[in-house]
């Protein structure tokens, strides 16, 4: 599910309970799209509840600084680092994060105190642009060596803040580049040729009976993710029983634009 609702809340609870034997995690996690790596280190166990908003930044030549609130929920304090990392995408749509000066940010490492906030103001140095350019805002939880307790296990958490810097002109313009089936296999290939990213909701992709019934014999949906300014994304879905499927129809749904096709399909394309 694709959010560009602003004060949308992130919320992560986490709790671990010790038993007898091999240590049992019992952990709930809500998100909200965003990016989240988990790291298990050897130390003091505890249980930590805290929360971002937003989890989503549009800077503009209009709006050129903005700020995000980190709450903590918890009963001890939580130490935190920030950091952040230009986005781009490769020829085939994986992400790729690089080291930025390009965002200016404050403060960089702080701790917040049980049941209190604690800012981070946001900047960018360069807000006049001719298309997107697009950041990550890490911010990662820093494990206390202080001793609470519980297990002999620590959880650090750290999550993605998306950053998009807004073109002077935004144009959405997109082309399907490629769609066709080989070897059994749905391809589909999505470019983005506008000023600003778009994020892809899902693909629907269904197949027709090859009798005269036309009766749907195969459907399935693929899962998106953002094609940014510039970028393209291949997406692939093998096709079950394809000899028995005459057309594939296929349904793109983004956040900017809906769009519907249909392929044919033959032995050859099957892999006969």
């Amino acid at each position: 599910m694709y959010l560009n609702q602003q004060n949308i809340i992130f919320h992560i609870k986490l709790k671990l309970r010790k038993m007898q034997g091999p240590v049992l995690m019992h952990g709930l996690i809500r998100f909200l799209f965003l990016p989240i790596s988990v790291t298990l280190l050897y130390a003091i166990s505890y249980s930590a509840e805290w929360r971002i908003s937003p989890i989503r930044i549009e800077l503009s030549p209009r709006d050129k600084s903005v700020s995000i609130t980190i709450f903590n929920e918890d009963k001890f304090p939580i130490n935190f680092q920030v950091k952040a990392m230009e986005w781009t995408q490769d020829e085939t749509g994986k992400d790729i994060y690089t080291e930025t000066e390009d965002i200016i940010f404050f403060p960089k490492v702080f701790t917040v105190e049980p049941n209190k906030e604690r800012l981070i103001r946001i900047g960018v140095k360069n807000i006049n642009l001719q298309k997107e350019r697009t950041y990550r805002l890490y911010v990662e939880e820093i494990p206390s060596a202080e001793s609470k307790e519980g297990v002999a296990v620590r959880i650090a958490l750290r999550f993605g803040i998306p950053i998009f810097i807004k073109s002077l002109k935004e144009e959405n313009k997109w082309e399907i580049k490629k769609k066709s089936i080989e070897k059994g296999t749905f391809i589909l290939e999505i470019e983005n040729t506008g000023t600003q990213h778009f994020y892809v909701n899902y693909i629907k992709i269904t197949g027709k009976n090859n009798d005269l019934s036309e009766k749907d014999v195969f459907s399935k949906e693929i899962k998106g993710w953002y094609i940014l300014s510039g970028a393209k994304r291949i997406f692939k879905e093998k096709i079950d029983d394809c000899d028995k499927i005459k057309n594939i129809n296929f349904q793109i749904v983004t956040d900017r634009f809906s769009f519907d096709d249909t392929i044919k399909v033959s032995k050859e394309s099957c892999g006969h």
